[in-house]
């Protein structure tokens, strides 16, 4: 990937630390992903016309949160520690 490819959105830059998604010359950095991603979500559940819709929403949420949250057990694990010990831990304050 080049360096100088920007996102298509915001023009962050891989050489300034956005990570980015590129596929056929064009990308999208991780924080534009998670944008769309959160308005994407808002919208589905809002043009939800009815309660099938709306399980529809939930349950492609659900499955979504628990695909992420077994991806960071395995980071976790990668760096030898246990989702247990990170929940034991308080939570810190940041600066």
């Amino acid at each position: 990937m080049s360096r100088a490819l920007a996102c298509h959105f915001c023009l962050s830059t891989l050489a300034q630390g956005a990570p980015l998604l590129e596929r056929n010359g064009t990308a999208i950095c991780k924080a534009c992903v998670d944008a769309f991603s959160v308005e994407f979500t808002e919208r589905a559940w809002a043009m939800a016309s009815s309660l099938d819709e709306q399980l529809d929403v939930l349950l492609l949420e659900s499955k979504r949160a628990l695909e992420q949250s077994a991806t960071l057990a395995e980071r976790a694990r990668g760096c030898g520690l246990s989702l247990a010990d990170l929940s034991a831990m308080p939570p810190r304050t940041l600066s």
